[in-house]
């Protein structure tokens, strides 16, 4: 059974506590002095306390810090119960240590919602804060961890190596059937006949040979530049005319026999 610790100065309010707690199923546990709530803490072991604020010895904000540096009551989840609504309830809570506020007038649901809530964050577990050598400093690569190895595939017990190991039996190769090959066509280059020679083309044969000797060669030349090239006494001469010849007049015969000129 859970058990609640409940401080207060009032008799009612912590009568009215007491009540809705057993009523809840609860094992409540109560003082009316702040002083003896460690003491009875260390004693009754609870799982949660309900301090109210405003009490004449010790409040509960001084009450709060004194229990969160106790090594019995460190960790116990803390609750104000308090008509206390000052502006800086929040900021104090936070200094002195306290999971939450309750405030008075008090409901039976809130009450029983408030004490769950405030066992179940006390019992969650807390996330490990990270060590300076753990955060790695700006800019440097974070190395992701290696992948795992891939099974082996090589048989590790003796009786696996053994048949790993026998030789397979082969057989003779297969013979190879020769791939038959088609003889290529191969069809005649055909052959362009030669062009015609041109008439204007002079056949090799009309040619004067070339002469053989060095003085038939001069001879040659000779005749070639005479013929080509005119004196100068052929080229100043005038042709002369040639003289009529005499023409014979016809002979005619007469009646007596006699030729006569006609």
């Amino acid at each position: 059974m859970t058990r609640v610790l409940i401080v207060d100065d009032e008799i009612d309010t912590l009568n009215l506590l007491r009540m809705i707690l057993e009523l809840s199923g609860y094992q409540a546990v109560t003082t009316l002095n702040s002083v003896d709530a460690i003491t009875l803490a260390e004693l009754e072991h609870p799982d949660c306390v309900l301090l109210d604020i405003m009490m004449p010895q010790l409040d509960g904000f001084t009450l709060c810090k004194m229990m969160r540096l106790h090594p019995s009551t460190a960790h116990l989840p803390i609750v104000f119960v308090t008509a206390y609504s000052a502006l800086d309830l929040e900021e104090r809570r936070v200094d002195a240590g306290a999971d939450m506020v309750l405030p008075k007038p008090i409901g039976m649901d809130a009450l029983i919602t408030t004490v769950q809530e405030a066992i179940s964050r006390r019992n969650a577990p807390q996330p490990l804060p990270l060590s300076a050598s753990a955060t790695p400093p700006s800019g440097a690569e974070i190395t992701p961890p290696p992948a795992p190895a891939a099974p082996s595939l090589i048989p590790t017990s003796p009786a696996a190596a053994t048949q790993t190991m026998t030789p397979v039996p082969t057989g003779p190769a297969p013979a190879t059937t020769p791939i038959p090959t088609s003889p290529i066509p191969t069809s005649p280059i055909p052959t362009v006949p030669a062009p015609a020679q041109s008439p204007a083309s002079t056949p090799s044969s009309v040619l004067p040979s070339a002469p053989t000797s060095p003085a038939a060669a001069t001879q040659t030349s000779a005749a070639v530049s005479s013929t080509a090239t005119p004196s100068a006494d052929s080229a100043q001469t005038p042709p002369v005319a040639s003289a009529p010849t005499a023409t014979t007049p016809p002979t005619v015969p007469d009646k007596d026999g006699k030729t006569r000129l006609g």
